[in-house]
């Protein structure tokens, strides 16, 4: 490999595992809630559900993007038919084109609640600006949306890393006291089992790359690349989840029951820090909703159509009014678990059709 083309492949492995890294932040990671609820309820062994949950990732990172790339997978429906079969494919095609639009809803409410509270922005003009954002990106095409996302997920995860990896060295950090309480405390876990927990973490983002990843595996030049990121991406956005979960559980007794822990660490450590840290949920958010929205009117228009650009500013307008009338929490409550275990069971589609494929070369 030539010195320019390597210097080229490392560059494009690195910008689409940002935007791999960007899919998966969302404002749950920039807050920390997502460390809290599946991983630090569980005490040491929240680190063993990072292990199982990183092996799972770039497994699944690795399939989807060398299915898309092999079988030419151009829509979601493709992929989720390719992996699932017929019937089923159909049917998870379409329970995640609703959830994504549900998702969607579920971050603009975010945006607003977050806006509000650190600034005072009114609800509609909180979410309506992160509409504006995503929308705008959205008609740009899937190339500048990862050029984009590329670019913005590693600065979240510095910016998250910056604040947890201060806090490690704060006066208040105590590993060996937060170990001991964090398995009796009350608080909320994912799941009663931190290896069940790891695996419904994989679930929860299933959807989202089952519709994301192939069709940006049908644009990879080799596999050289597909392996590159499937390593570089979960990896890179594992080792990111386990230092805010150290940060969180040697902080366990401040943290508890805060509604933004990462907040909490930001305003101990930088106090100036807290007051913009609303830009940076505001970022995450923007990262997710973003290449899932954009999934959804690609199923139906190609992207450099009236149609497909009319469909994205039709859901935008409706996303806007769902999640302007519903609770930020109680859309959480109702959507987020289903999207988990529906997760896990086109994870064990993947599975199966990857063992299928491998048995002719066995014999």
């Amino acid at each position: 490999m030539q010195e320019t083309d390597k210097y080229r492949f490392i560059f494009h492995v690195a910008r689409v595992s940002g935007a791999y890294m960007a899919l998966l932040i969302g404002g749950a990671f920039a807050t920390g809630q997502e460390a809290m609820q599946f991983f630090v309820g569980y005490g040491p062994y929240g680190f063993g559900g990072l292990l199982v949950c990183c092996v799972l990732m770039i497994y699944t990172c690795w399939s989807l993007m060398r299915a898309g790339k092999e079988q030419n997978l151009r829509t979601n429906e493709e992929a989720f038919r390719y992996f699932c079969g017929k019937h089923l494919g159909i049917a998870m095609t379409w329970y995640t084109m609703v959830m994504i639009v549900a998702v969607y809803a579920v971050m603009l409410s975010g945006v607003a609640a977050t806006l509000e509270q650190a600034y005072g922005l009114p609800i509609h003009l909180g979410a309506s600006l992160m509409a504006v954002f995503a929308t705008g990106t959205l008609l740009l095409g899937l190339q500048r949306i990862i050029e984009v996302l590329g670019v913005i997920g590693p600065v979240i995860v510095i910016l998250t890393l910056v604040t947890a990896t201060a806090s490690l060295f704060d006066g208040g950090f105590d590993l060996e006291k937060g170990f001991l309480v964090g398995t009796d405390l009350e608080m909320l876990r994912a799941s009663d089992n931190w290896l069940f927990s790891g695996v419904l973490y994989v679930g929860l983002a299933m959807p989202g790359l089952a519709a994301f990843l192939p069709l940006v595996g049908s644009t990879m030049a080799s596999e050289a690349e597909i392996n590159g990121i499937s390593l570089a991406g979960p990896i890179c956005f594992i080792g990111a989840m386990a230092i805010v979960v150290l940060a969180l559980i040697g902080n366990l007794e401040s943290v508890l029951g805060a509604e933004v822990p990462v907040l909490v660490l930001a305003t101990e450590v930088f106090p100036i820090y807290g007051s913009i840290f609303a830009v940076v949920i505001f970022l995450g958010i923007y990262t997710t909703v973003t290449p899932l929205l954009w999934t959804v009117c690609r199923r139906f228009f190609p992207e450099d159509t009236s149609r497909f650009r009319i469909l994205a500013l039709g859901l935008t307008l409706v996303c806007l009014l769902g999640g302007n009338l519903l609770p930020f929490g109680q859309l959480i409550n109702w959507i987020y678990p289903s999207i988990g275990y529906v997760g896990l069971l086109f994870m064990c589609c993947l599975i199966y059709k990857d063992i299928q494929d491998l048995r002719p070369q066995a014999q």
